[in-house]
């Protein structure tokens, strides 16, 4: 199959996504989001790995919540578990393919869409039921993108 994010050969149970199940950083494991306990080196880890993206609002409201948790200011939701446990299990993907942490691949789209789509049925999440986002951080993301586009 052909995609915007390259050639695919799998479609993700849970997630719905087509994806190269062979450039995904390895095979599908049972993993269990809701078990998540947040803590520094998990929060270093998500900071470390979303910072070579694009710089992007929703990501900076769902650290800070992060860092709200750790700091005891609030308790975590299980949207904070997600995208918690999703954006640790991305980096060890982007790591298994050799992606050095901090480095933008020159097939960008294809890598992030095939180890994000097996990070989501590693925890079997289909965003549309379990959103990876707060309503609030999905909002900012939206807005980024309206005046990113304008």
């Amino acid at each position: 199959m052909s995609s915007p994010y390259g050639e695919t050969n799998a479609k993700g149970k849970y997630s719905g996504r087509d994806y190269n199940s062979d450039k995904a950083g390895g095979p599908i494991q049972d993993l269990d989001w809701k078990t998540a306990t947040i803590d520094r080196e998990g929060v270093d880890k998500v900071k470390l790995h979303t910072g070579r993206f694009a710089e992007s609002d929703a990501n900076k409201i769902m650290i800070d919540r992060l860092e709200k948790i750790l700091n005891g200011e609030m308790q975590p939701t299980d949207t904070d578990k997600r995208f918690y446990t999703h954006e640790i299990r991305e980096l060890e993907r982007y790591r298994n393919l050799g992606i050095k942490d901090g480095i933008i691949p020159d097939n960008q789209g294809d890598v992030w869409n095939n180890t994000h789509t097996a990070t989501l049925e590693d925890y079997k999440i289909n965003e549309r039921n379990e959103p990876l986002y707060t309503p609030d951080a999905i909002q900012a993301a939206e807005e980024q993108a309206k005046r990113e586009y304008l």
